[in-house]
């Protein structure tokens, strides 16, 4: 009888999802309040309340009061154990929302492809200025957000959404929207499901009043004083130069900043991310042309990954000042992020719906990094603003898995 209900478990679809909480359950004993931040939120409400500190901070730093409400009651009155357990079901809801969003068939399949995509972002770039707070900032946004963008799933396939479904989706919308990036991702993508359902006649009260949530969110951030005021405290401490950088130069360092962690350090994500690309546009290659076409992504990294060795070890090459290299790497980034894009457009040529999707989603998560071109804190937030332009490649991942999986079988069925 135990034999075969673990025969079951395993070949459940929620099998990915029990490995995935057991490797997350080990990582968290790893875990501990260490890290600048950490400390800081631990002390905040020392000699204040609560209140008062989230009006000094919108007066003085930030607009994040939700965020950093949760982040303050994380560090400083919350157990480290209690925290943990809460942070663990939000890895769950995190890939329990991805495979609600985007998973129809295969799914034990394509949950463990997904699963194995989000494992490849480096866990490091989370203590980077503490775990608790830069979970609380990243992990809780990104799962909360996708969270929220469930109901857009739902009206798709014509599902009803109970009151205590959009209670859930509006506390989450609150919490994801109040993180600048974030808002900024999911403007976008509700207002082109906006439009669609409009077109279409689907809009549903729930998606009216996420809507609206996210536009007080992105006013209550471009309003703040906070980010004003700190925005002028960073470029003194952090950026002093940023202050005279042009708008074009300003443009390179995002894209620099971004592609340099994937590429000159060498992320497995995104060196897994180029090779499903390639995989899917070389088994879709049915002559010489489209088989050149399928290596044009991986080869521009590879040889740049060559190039890029060779030109650190040549001793006259000043490879952090020298304009001729920084033109060099402009340009092969430039050539990367094209090939991506017109190679999604031709792993999902027979289907639209998904093309859209597949495409918005790695634009919606390459403009969230990409627009920290416009903050001083461009180098010196580190490698967590990428968490979400990571996020996006382990989607667009599974998407082409499913792709590739729907061709097997469509094979199979043929012979």
């Amino acid at each position: 009888m135990l034999v075969s209900k673990l025969k079951k478990i395993y070949k459940s679809n929620s099998f990915p999802f029990l490995v995935y909480i057991f490797l997350m359950i080990c990582f968290h004993f790893l875990i501990q309040k260490t890290g600048f931040d950490d400390i800081f939120f631990s002390n905040a409400c020392n000699d204040t309340s609560l209140w008062e500190y989230l009006i000094n901070r919108y007066q003085n730093w930030t607009s994040r009061l939700v965020i950093e409400s949760a982040t303050v009651i994380s560090c400083g009155f919350l157990p480290l154990f209690v925290w943990k357990c809460i942070d663990i079901g939000m890895y769950i809801l995190l890939l329990y929302s991805i495979s609600k969003l985007i998973i129809t068939e295969n799914k034990r399949k394509l949950n463990f492809v997904l699963a194995g995509s989000l494992l490849c972002i480096p866990i490091f770039i989370l203590a980077e200025a503490g775990w608790i707070s830069t979970i609380n900032n990243y992990i809780w946004t990104a799962a909360t957000a996708l969270y929220a963008m469930i109901p857009l799933r739902k009206i798709y396939n014509n599902e009803k959404i109970g009151i205590f479904q959009a209670i859930t989706y509006i506390l989450a919308m609150v919490y994801a929207s109040n993180h600048e990036q974030m808002a900024g991702i999911l403007f976008i993508v509700y207002a082109c499901f906006t439009v669609i359902y409009l077109k279409n006649k689907k809009v549903k009260p729930i998606i009216l009043i996420l809507d609206a949530i996210i536009i007080i969110s992105l006013i209550a951030i471009l309003l703040c004083p906070g980010n004003s005021v700190r925005k002028v405290q960073e470029i003194t401490n952090t950026y002093p130069e940023y202050a005279n950088i042009g708008i074009f130069e300003k443009l390179q360092i995002g894209l620099t900043s971004m592609l340099d962690y994937c590429l000159v350090q060498e992320r497995l994500l995104f060196a897994v991310f180029i090779f499903v690309i390639t995989l899917a546009l070389w088994k879709n290659a049915n002559n010489l042309k489209t088989k050149i076409f399928a290596l044009i992504p991986m080869g521009l990294c590879v040889g740049f990954k060559y190039s890029n060795t060779f030109l650190s070890r040549v001793d006259f090459i000043d490879m952090e000042h020298s304009k001729i290299y920084l033109y060099f790497k402009v340009i092969v980034y430039i050539a990367i992020l094209v090939s991506i894009f017109i190679s999604l457009r031709h792993i999902f040529s027979k289907d639209i719906k998904k093309c859209f999707l597949a495409i918005l989603v790695f634009f919606t998560g390459f403009i969230s990094r990409y627009i920290m071109a416009f903050s001083p804190t461009v180098y010196a937030s580190g490698e967590r603003t990428s968490i979400f332009f990571y996020i996006s490649m382990c989607i667009v991942i599974v998407y082409i898995c499913s792709i590739l999986l729907n061709r097997k079988e469509e094979r199979n069925e043929q012979i």
